[in-house]
């Protein structure tokens, strides 16, 4: 079954799909028409914001970074006319993740959002449910087992395992979403800032967490990217967005290390700036920076 973003869809029409959703993004954008999937990690500072362009023109947003850098970092990757996101995703509502998503929806008219429904009583929290409200755009809870198309490139949902609408969480980070970026043979680990419990119950699952490339959870914290975690996702490459001289010592030394025991090439924002990774059908990659 699909939709049409910018379709009404009522909340039994949304149950009724179960365990998978499949979202077509039909709205009018502008590619680079190379052919390429283009995925960028913003340079926003201490907080996470990707961006996704499709090869026919489909353009996400996976959370927006803690303040309003994210206008400028969107305005050297998209055309300065183009004021329209088909799909922002928010990965859990903490500020270094949310907070930028703000000035997003008061600057582009996005056709969809979508989250977990997990509870958030902050006044940052209060203040994007008006925004989405007055934005209008469809709203999807994902979890498990759900599926996003987006112009030749899907989003796998891998986490979280079941409904959160209105659940509280002591740390939000463990209620986030974890999405697996399908691009003909390749794939990309999203991973927000789900700490080891996560990272162990995704490996002890047995989900198919096997991928090309990964965002580093957590900004490298030492809370997360578990040894066993890091050699079952087996990546050719890694990324972390993580702010310059932040107070919290991110990436930390364990991390670094660990990738560094793999082999693993990584790059990070605090010193790279934003990256881009360009994958295209045939298997090739690029990461420019």
């Amino acid at each position: 079954m699909k939709f049409e973003m910018g379709e009404n869809i009522s909340k039994k029409e949304w149950a009724i799909l179960g365990g998978l959703v499949l979202v077509a993004f039909l709205s009018f954008s502008f590619g680079s028409n190379d052919g390429l999937l283009h995925i960028y990690f913003l340079d926003v500072g201490q907080g996470d914001a990707i961006f996704v362009e499709t090869p026919s023109g489909k353009q996400i947003l996976i959370d927006g970074g803690p303040d309003e850098t994210i206008l400028q970092r969107l305005g050297e990757v998209m055309p300065f006319y183009d004021r329209v996101i088909d799909l922002v995703i928010n990965t859990h509502p903490d500020a270094d993740h949310l907070a930028g998503l703000l000035s997003v929806l008061e600057r582009y008219k996005v056709l969809a959002i979508a989250e977990t429904g997990m509870a958030c009583e902050t006044s940052l929290c209060a203040e994007w449910k008006n925004l989405k409200t007055d934005e209008g755009a469809d709203l999807i809870n994902l979890v498990l087992g759900q599926e996003m198309e987006a112009g030749g490139a899907r989003f796998l949902v891998l986490h979280p395992f079941e409904d959160e609408t209105g659940k509280t969480f002591s740390k939000r980070n463990n209620g986030g979403i974890v999405l697996k970026l399908v691009f003909g043979s390749q794939s990309l680990l999203l991973t927000g800032d789900i700490e080891k419990q996560v990272e162990n119950k995704l490996v002890s699952a047995g989900i198919n967490i096997d991928s090309d490339f990964l965002k580093i959870a957590h900004h490298g914290s030492k809370t997360s990217s578990t040894e066993e975690f890091i050699k079952k996702v087996s990546p050719l490459a890694a990324f972390i967005e993580v702010g310059r001289n932040n107070k919290y010592g991110h990436p930390t030394e364990e991390v670094i290390n660990r990738l560094a025991d793999f082999k693993i090439p990584y790059y990070r924002t605090d010193i790279d700036g934003t990256v881009e990774l360009r994958l295209d059908r045939a298997g090739g990659y690029k990461v420019i920076k």
